[in-house]
């Protein structure tokens, strides 16, 4: 990585406020993936159906559907340190409960897909306020190097979040990773109510008239358009990888909850990298030359899995997945981060969250109810190939590249490269 780019990279880190939310949100994202672990190994352990299995993750997303565009509109008429706070808080709550129950011997599968879709409600609340309140800690230039640094927060904790979960999985049991994860939410919950952020303008609007100029805004607006088009194509078909990989580790690779987490762990290594480099690469090229080629390699990781059933394969190919999907999603995020109005930034991010989220919900149960019929093998093959139709997409509806903002402020400049 050059100079320019590290320095760019790291620019929003000079703010304490988000430098100190940032070192929070490693730790606590470092218990979520540790807590995903246990909560996906624990249902194998009780049921070998794809469905069952693929409902966990779907629980987390699906939510979003009926939580996300109210999050959307509270963060915008309602301080968002004050929404994060108490989500954050009852997350914790839903994890400790968790680790009760599972403790206690009196989970079941119903039960562990109940909390499952507690957490995913709270989540589903906290996002369009976690999303919204990047930009009241940096300048507009450094958008782009924050989200970013918030993707390598989130996949750092996965590079080793689910290798320390598997190991304590297996050492341990799933109820300690879920203790350990209520217990990550406090830091987060701490750097929160210290926040001394400047006052909050409440917007003076009914919560139905707040409401529907959202829904107009996200539905006929072009800004909006092509990223919720396709970041669902896109998680539909993705979503795959986490329906399906606690089987493909258990039954197809014969490895344990500790080789489950190193292959989580490979996903997460290519992910960091990638959330590295978008910034300056989003400099030099349009987003749709990162999103097309990023796609591709995804897809071709996905065959892959599907195909060559060896565990060191199965290492690289994760690993080369986890570059694609970081280099991807970056592209969507920030195209809603810097083109929507202020005043319409909490609303248009809890969308884009419904559109990503509840399609992810939708495929994993899609891809867990597919890998029932056809077998896992199958059902990645599948994913691949539904990838790869998804990229005429890229033609029809191509992203902005905001260049009079965002792209130009978010990196130094660079010597000039032909498209």
């Amino acid at each position: 990585m050059k100079a320019g780019y590290f320095k760019t990279l790291i620019a929003p880190l000079a703010n304490p406020v988000f430098r100190a939310l940032w070192i929070a949100t490693v730790f606590s994202n470092v218990g979520t993936l540790m807590h995903s672990v246990g909560a996906a190994w624990l249902m194998t352990s009780m049921t070998t159906s794809p469905l069952l299995v693929g409902l966990v993750p779907a629980c987390i997303f699906l939510p979003t559907f009926f939580a996300g565009i109210l999050g959307g509109v509270l963060a915008d008429m309602v301080e968002r340190r004050r929404i994060l706070i108490v989500t954050q808080t009852a997350m914790m709550i839903g994890a400790a409960t968790l680790g009760l129950i599972t403790v206690t011997g009196h989970i079941s599968p119903a039960t562990l897909l109940w909390l499952t879709l507690c957490l995913g409600f709270f989540s589903a609340l906290n996002l369009p306020a976690w999303q919204s309140q990047i930009q009241e800690m940096v300048s507009p230039g450094q958008i782009a190097a924050a989200v970013s640094l918030n993707s390598m927060s989130f996949n750092s904790a996965r590079s080793i979040g689910p290798a320390i979960g598997g190991l304590l999985v297996a050492a341990k049991g799933p109820a300690v990773v879920f203790f350990l994860n209520a217990a990550s939410f406090l830091g987060t919950v701490f750097v929160l109510a210290a926040w001394k952020r400047p006052p909050f303008q409440r917007q003076q609007k009914e919560v139905l008239k707040t409401l529907r100029e959202g829904f107009d805004f996200a539905f006929f607006s072009p800004i909006m358009r092509a990223p919720l088009l396709r970041v669902s194509a896109f998680a539909f078909a993705a979503s795959a990888i986490w329906a399906v990989l606690p089987l493909l580790a258990r039954e197809t690779l014969k490895t344990g909850p500790l080789g489950y987490g190193f292959l989580l762990g490979a996903f997460g290594l290519g992910s960091i990298i990638t959330g590295g480099l978008v910034p300056g690469m989003r400099h030099r090229w349009h987003p749709d030359r990162i999103a097309a080629p990023a796609i591709l390699l995804l897809s071709l990781s996905f065959i892959c899995l599907g195909t060559i059933h060896r565990f060191p394969v199965a290492l690289c190919a994760l690993f080369t997945g986890g570059l694609a999907w970081v280099a991807v999603l970056i592209q969507f995020n920030v195209a809603v981060q810097v083109s929507v109005p202020a005043a319409m930034r909490g609303r248009a991010l809890s969308f884009y969250l419904v559109f990503f989220q509840g399609s992810m919900g939708l495929g994993s149960a899609w891809n867990g109810w597919i890998a029932t019929h056809v077998g896992i093998s199958h059902a990645l093959v599948f994913a691949g190939i539904i990838l790869l139709l998804g990229l005429p997409l890229i033609v029809w509806f191509p992203l902005p590249r905001s260049s009079s903002t965002e792209d130009v402020l978010a990196a130094p400049p660079l010597p000039t490269v032909e498209d």
